[in-house]
């Protein structure tokens, strides 16, 4: 896409003067350093002032301040990427899911000048994609604008004048019976990973994380990989009996470090991220569980997208609490009780409240 100098609704205005205030007011945007300043009420005088500057500052030779003077989405994104996010230590996945849509974003509008892209602009690209692509790349695009309006790119954030669309949940919710009948389905290894998920609420990550070392005082002891940063990351879980038993389960004749282990059935040329050769990687949990799951056969006439996959566990184990009146929050890990119960949602089973009219 060429660069556009000025969208429609400032054409009429000389180059670098912006509405400001809902259109009541003015202000006139450096064009070398990017600052806004305020130009008062008056259209005429702001018009006039804003002439005079253009004529100072951008010179018809002065190429090099015209340059700086329209800064594209594709630069500012490159900026963002190499003094922003580095400050932020995003995890792999994040900065993978950033660099991705930003890719999108600069397809669409890699060119064209950062203040001049539009709600519309961003409105008609979230329209092509799917809900869940289309808040991944809103998500990045506030982030983007957000800092754009930091550095005085521009003085608004079009982005978050969009619609956050509503994702609905394609997989299948996972009931007990189902997940009884894929343990049995599984490798020893995978049922403790299994049963270690359903128990604790973690995801495959910190399962496949968990050591005996830290196990200690009748605790296990997670650092949770997704929410480390807070204070709802680090966890104690008190071994109950049925804890215990899985933790039995684990210590077998292998000499491990890890809860989760297995005997690799060939040597394993891709090591990045291990530190003992029977330690098991987090996407080999969620290969394990598909494969017996399709071995079941439960899920034949479901379409792939929407068999439920290892993830799953952890909302039949946040459902099998709340079924005893438990609250899972704290033991998901979860910063807010809705978080929690978009976990719960989906179940067919009606949850009866008992009260009393007495």
């Amino acid at each position: 896409m060429s660069p556009r100098p000025r969208n429609k609704a400032n054409k009429p205005l000389p180059d670098n003067l912006y509405p400001a205030n809902g259109g009541k007011s003015y202000q006139y945007r450096h064009p070398v350093t990017g600052k806004f300043h305020g130009m008062g009420v008056s259209r005429l005088n702001a018009i006039a002032a804003a002439k005079e500057l253009n004529t100072m500052l951008i010179p018809d030779n002065d190429l090099v301040a015209k340059v700086l003077g329209n800064i594209t989405v594709r630069q500012h994104a490159k900026w963002f990427m190499d003094n922003i996010a580095p400050e932020r230590e995003y995890k792999a996945s994040t900065l993978q899911m950033y660099q991705v849509q930003i890719r999108k974003l600069e397809a669409a509008m890699g060119d064209v000048a950062a203040e001049d892209v539009s709600v519309q602009d961003l409105a008609q690209l979230l329209e092509k994609y799917s809900p869940r692509t289309a808040n991944q790349i809103r998500q990045v695009a506030v982030d983007l604008f957000r800092v754009a309006v930091s550095r005085g790119l521009r003085a608004d954030n079009p982005a978050e004048a969009t619609l956050k669309r509503k994702e609905k949940k394609a997989r299948k919710r996972l009931t007990q019976d189902e997940y009884d009948t894929i343990k049995t389905m599984s490798p020893l290894w995978a049922q403790n990973a299994m049963d270690l998920a359903l128990i604790t609420l973690q995801r495959r990550s910190d399962v496949a994380r968990m050591k005996f070392e830290n196990i200690r005082d009748g605790k296990l002891y997670v650092i949770q990989e997704k929410t480390e940063k807070y204070d709802t990351g680090y966890l104690a879980i008190a071994v109950g009996p049925r804890l215990d038993k899985v933790i039995k389960r684990c210590r077998d004749d292998m000499a491990s470090p890890y809860l989760v282990h297995r005997r690799p059935e060939r040597k394993v040329k891709d090591r990045a991220g291990m530190d003992h050769w029977t330690q098991v990687k987090p996407q080999m949990l969620t290969r394990a569980f598909a494969e017996a799951r399709d071995e079941s056969g439960l899920f034949d006439k479901a379409p792939e997208g929407e068999r439920p996959t290892f993830h799953e566990i952890r909302a039949l184990g946040i459902k099998n609490l709340r079924d005893k009146g438990a609250d899972p929050q704290k033991l998901a890990g979860h910063s807010s009780a809705k978080m929690t119960s978009n976990y719960d949602s989906g179940h067919d089973e009606i949850r009866w409240v008992e009260v009393s009219a007495e």
